[in-house]
C-alpha cells in the first residue's frame, strides 16, 4: 500500500516514441534498472508496512480511505478496454524508468513539493490518477522507524522472555520424563529379579502370591517414604516461593511509593554510614596495632613460660626419678638390716659357740674312734648275713612255688 502518490498529466509524446526510448536500453542497463527497480520496491514495501503499523497504532481510521482507494482502482483497472489498459502500462513503465534516473519521492524534500490544493484525483481515459497528499521527511519517517524499532524490540523480548519460559517448562518436563523413565525401568529390573526371577517355585512350577504380595508392600512403603519426602521438599519450596513472592511485592510497592527525594536521603545516609564505617576501620587499625603489640609481648612471654614448663619438667622428672631410688633404697636399707641382724645372730651364736668349746682329751678321740670301726665291721658282717638269709629264702620259695606246681 503506497501511502505517496503522484498527479501528472498525460505526456505529449507519443506511443511509437517511448517505445524508442524503451528499445534503445541495452540488456545490461536494463538488468540494472529492473534490479534497481526491485529493491526500491522492496525499500518502499517495507516502509509502508512501518507507515501502515504507525497508522493502525495511532489511528486506524485513516486507513479506512485508502484500502477503499485501493479496491476502487481495482475495479477500475478490471473494467477499462484494452486500449486504456495498455497505455496506462506504457506509462507506468515510463514512470518507474523515470524514477530510476531521479530520487525517490519518498526521499523529497517539502520545498520542492507542489503545494497544488484540488482535486486529488482526476480522470484521464476512464483512468482516475491520485493527487499528491502531505510529504513525510527523512526526520519524521527516523522517528517513526525508531518508535516502532522500539515497539518491537520489546514485544521481541517479551517473546523472548515467553519463549524462555516455555523452554524451561518444557526442559523441566523433559528432566521429570527421563526420572519416571529411570524410575520405571529400575522398577521393572528389581520386579523381574525379585518375583519372576528368584520368586519361581521350581516345584510348583509358578509365582507363590506371598511373594507378590510381600514386593508390593515393601514397593509401597518405599513410594509412601519417597512421597513424603518430595511433599516436605514442596513444601520448602512453596515457602520459599512465597517468601520470594512477598520481597518481590514489598519492593515493587517500594519502587512505586519511592521519590527522587527518598534516594537522596538514601544516598545521605549512605555518606553517614560511609563516615562511620572508615571511622571504625581506623579504630580497627588502631586496635590491630595494639592486638599485634599485645600478641608480640605474649609470645615472649609464653616463650619464657615454656621454659620454665620445661625447667620444671625436668625438675619433677628428677625429684620423681630421686623418690623412686629413695624407695629402692630403703628397700634395700630393710633387707639389709635384716641380713645384719641375721650375722649379728650367727656372729653371737659363734662367739657362744667359740666361749663354751673345749678342746677333748686324745685318748677319748682314741677310743671313741674304735668303736666307731667296731660298730662298722658289725655292720657290715650283719648285711652280709642278711643277704645269705635272703637268697636262702629266695631259694625256699622257689621250692615251695614247685611243690605247689606239682601238688
Amino acid at each position: 500500500m503506497a501511502l505517496s502518490h503522484t498527479n501528472r498529466s498525460l505526456p505529449s509524446r507519443s506511443m511509437s516514441q517511448i517505445t524508442n526510448e524503451v528499445e534503445e536500453l541495452t540488456d545490461e542497463e536494463l538488468i540494472k534498472q529492473v534490479n534497481d527497480l526491485k529493491l526500491q520496491i522492496r525499500v518502499l514495501t517495507l516502509e509502508n508496512e512501518v507507515f501502515e503499523r504507525s497508522m493502525t497504532r495511532l489511528e486506524p481510521a485513516l486507513l479506512q480511505g485508502i484500502q477503499q482507494a485501493l479496491e476502487y482502482a481495482a475495479k477500475i483497472q478490471s473494467s477499462s478496454s484494452l486500449n486504456v489498459g495498455s497505455y496506462v502500462r506504457s506509462q507506468t513503465s515510463r514512470l518507474f524508468f523515470e524514477s530510476l534516473s531521479t530520487p525517490s519521492r519518498m526521499l523529497t524534500s517539502p520545498s520542492k513539493v507542489s503545494t497544488k490544493r484540488g482535486d486529488s484525483s482526476g480522470r484521464v481515459g476512464g483512468t482516475v490518477m491520485f493527487g499528491s497528499g502531505p510529504k513525510i521527511n527523512v526526520l519524521e519517517r527516523s522517528e517513526i522507524v525508531s518508535a516502532e524499532m522500539e515497539i518491537l524490540v520489546s514485544n521481541l523480548e517479551a517473546m523472548r522472555k515467553k519463549a524462555a519460559k516455555e523452554h524451561a517448562f518444557l526442559k523441566a518436563q523433559l528432566e521429570e520424563i527421563d526420572v519416571r523413565e529411570d524410575h520405571i525401568q529400575k522398577s521393572s529390573i528389581a520386579f523381574n529379579k525379585e518375583v519372576i526371577v528368584e520368586g519361581w517355585d521350581s516345584i510348583a512350577q509358578r509365582i507363590p502370591a506371598e511373594i507378590w504380595i510381600r514386593y508390593m508392600n515393601e514397593w509401597v512403603k518405599i513410594t509412601d517414604s519417597k512421597i513424603g519426602k518430595l511433599r516436605l521438599r514442596t513444601s520448602t519450596l512453596n515457602t520459599q516461593y512465597a517468601k520470594l513472592k512477598g520481597q518481590i511485592k514489598v519492593k515493587a510497592e517500594l519502587n512505586e511509593s519511592l521519590r527522587p527525594v527518598d534516594f537522596e536521603k538514601t544516598k545521605i545516609e549512605n555518606n553517614e554510614c560511609l563516615a562511620i564505617i572508615e571511622k571504625k576501620l581506623q579504630q580497627l587499625e588502631e586496635l590491630k596495632k595494639m592486638t599485634g603489640d599485645a600478641n608480640l609481648t605474649l609470645s615472649i612471654h609464653k616463650k619464657a613460660l615454656m621454659e620454665q614448663n620445661i625447667y620444671l619438667m625436668e625438675v619433677i622428672n628428677n625429684v620423681k626419678s630421686k623418690q623412686k631410688q629413695k624407695v629402692l633404697l630403703n628397700k634395700e636399707t630393710v633387707i639389709i638390716e635384716g641380713q645384719a641382724k641375721g650375722l649379728e645372730e650367727k656372729l653371737e651364736n659363734v662367739r657362744k659357740m667359740r666361749n663354751s668349746y673345749e678342746v677333748p682329751d686324745i685318748m677319748d678321740y682314741v677310743y671313741v674312734k674304735a668303736e666307731i670301726t667296731d660298730l662298722k665291721n658289725s655292720v657290715k658282717m650283719l648285711q652280709n648275713r642278711l643277704r645269705i638269709l635272703q637268697i636262702a629264702l629266695s631259694s625256699h620259695h622257689k621250692k615251695l612255688n614247685k611243690m605247689i606246681m606239682c601238688a
